[in-house]
Parts: structure tokens; C-alpha cells; sequence
């Protein structure tokens, strides 16, 4: 039987629907990186409900809440939204990156690592039955990635190969993505069970249609973003890619700050961003393709130890 493991249990991945694949409900990063940008810590239960209830409303399905436990992770949060709101909510193990990660993560080998992401995938994350539904990681350089996000990436990789969950990543500003391959398939992992990240901040055709070629899902997640470029520079690049047959393409808006969701004063919230992302694109194909058709068939569990 196929499934894709949300917060609530499995699911039938025909029913997933319309899927935001890269977001945050609730982040409470180390105090340093708050200390002069407050918005980076944000969120209630009670806010992520309703979050995710306007997101019901305007026909959204589902999202991937990307927090990880160094980024301030609370599953009970993401529980409490998807019973509230009837979204499904796929809630990641992992780690976000070096400059985040908890004390001691440098004295941790592969295979400890693994034997974390696995039992939160298998058994429950912090105690509880929520179990985890994809595996998130990332690294905070343009430049090299950190031996210690070298060993959380192989860590991953095992996991996910043991378990057959996805495998999403942060890229730095959309660096390093070939390289974050290379740890990941180095390790055994097949390329279509993993998603590259905040692609669309480095939005070259070569770079993307290259990391295409090898087989991974380019992750398109900053839409409604102007700092970041447009999302009609999105659009063209996500029909240039499909039209060129590089469909394996998934789109969200990383909405991780209080000014991104409505029921802290922001904008635009899920709702907000899914209608954008379908305007931008103008056309319904596309649209279901990027927004429910791939979502299901990335977060599909596979074949464990294939």
C-alpha cells in the first residue's frame, strides 16, 4: 500500500490535494539569530489553526511544515492545526543548518543521527504519536558545505533509504544544490526522493535544468517574495522547465515569519500564496501539476531499503 505519513497518520496519497511544500507553522530559532530580527520567532496554536482554516477555505489540501527541532519545532502546534483545520499537515525530522544545530551535534556519527530521523519517522517525534513524514536538512554556506551538515546529510540519506521517506533540503539562497546531491547519492539515495530547496534564488536555466538532468525535484518555494525576484520569473522558468520535459517541480512560499501570515498582521498567508502562485502560472495544468499532482508523488513513501 502507498501512503504519505502526515501528523494525524497515513493518508491515501490520492488525497492529499492541493499542497504547499515547503512552509512553517511555528519557529523559535536560538536566540541569537532573534536578537536583532524578532519576526524569525513566531506563532501560536491558535494562530496556526487559523492559518490553516483560511487556507481550507481558499481549497488548500495540505502543507509541509518544514520546522526542524533546532528551528523550534512543535509538533503538538502542527497536531492541534490539522484537527482544527482538516489540513494535513507532513511535519519534518532533520536538521535546518550548521549555524542552528543543538550542542554535541558535532560529536554525533552517521549512523546516530540516522537512528533519530528513523525513530521519529517509525515511532513519534518528542514523545508523542505524530510520526515524522519527510526528512529536512540543510547547510548555511554559498560557498562549502560544513563537515557537520556533511555528516547530517549522509545521516538523512540512511534514513531515508531505511525508512523510504523524502528527503527535502534548505539550500543557501539556492547554492550548493549539486553538492547536497552528491552527499545524498552517495549514500545510496535515489535522486527522485529528494527536493532541492529555495532553487528559485539562484533561478538559472543551466542550474536548474542540470540538476533536473540527474533526477532530483527542484524546489521553487519562494513565491510572493519580491525580495527574491518575481513570481512571473517563476512562472516562466516553471513553464520553460515542464515545457522542456523537466516536470518534477514543486512550488510553496517558505512563509516563516509573523509578516508572512494574517493571523500576526501579515501577508499573505497560505491561502494568499497558493492563489498567487495559480495566477502567476495561468494556466489550471500547470497549476495542478506543481500544486497536487507532484506533492503527492514526491511525498509518497517508497519502497523502504530499495
Amino acid at each position: 500500500m502507498t501512503f504519505i505519513r502526515t501528523v494525524l497518520g497515513d493518508i491515501d496519497p490520492a488525497g492529499l490535494g492541493p499542497t504547499l511544500i515547503h512552509e512553517h507553522l511555528l519557529t523559535s530559532p536560538p536566540p541569537y539569530a532573534t536578537q536583532d530580527d524578532d519576526d524569525l520567532e513566531f506563532g501560536t496554536h491558535d494562530g496556526a489553526a487559523a492559518e490553516l482554516r483560511a487556507y481550507a477555505d481558499g481549497g488548500g489540501g495540505a502543507i509541509c511544515e518544514l520546522t526542524t527541532v533546532d528551528y523550534g519545532r512543535d509538533v503538538a502546534a502542527s497536531v492541534h492545526a490539522s484537527q482544527q483545520s482538516g489540513v494535513h499537515v507532513v511535519q519534518a525530522t532533520g536538521l535546518q543548518k550548521g549555524i542552528y544545530y543543538p550542542a554535541g551535534t558535532n560529536r554525533r556519527d552517521v549512523d546516530d543521527l540516522a537512528e533519530q530521523f528513523v525513530a521519529d519517522i517509525e515511532k513519534g517525534i518528542d514523545g508523542t504519536a505524530a510520526r515524522a513524514g519527510l526528512i529536512k536538512v540543510g547547510t548555511c554556506s554559498l560557498e562549502r558545505i560544513w563537515d557537520v551538515e556533511a555528516t547530517v546529510i549522509r545521516a538523512a540519506a540512511r534514513a531515508a533509504v531505511r525508512t523510504g521517506a523524502p528527503v527535502l533540503t534548505h539550500t543557501q539562497a539556492g547554492h550548493l544544490g549539486h553538492q547536497q546531491l552528491d552527499l545524498l547519492l552517495g549514500e545510496g539515495l535515489p535522486a527522485d526522493q529528494v527536493c532541492l530547496g529555495h532553487l528559485d534564488r539562484n533561478i538559472g536555466w543551466d542550474y536548474l535544468r542540470e540538476l533536473s538532468e540527474r533526477g532530483a525535484w527542484i524546489g521553487l518555494d519562494q513565491w510572493t517574495k519580491d525580495k527574491y525576484g518575481s513570481d512571473a520569473a517563476r512562472a516562466a522558468m516553471v513553464h520553460r522547465l515542464v515545457d522542456a520535459g523537466h516536470t518534477r517541480i514543486t512550488v510553496s512560499g517558505d512563509l516563516g515569519r509573523g509578516r508572512y501570515q494574517p493571523a500576526y498582521g501579515g501577508s499573505p498567508g497560505f491561502a494568499g500564496c497558493s492563489a498567487a502562485i495559480r495566477a502567476a502560472l495561468a494556466d489550471d495544468r500547470v497549476g495542478d501539476l506543481v500544486l497536487r499532482d507532484n506533492p503527492a508523488r514526491l511525498l509518497t513513501f517508497r519502497e523502504a531499503g530499495r
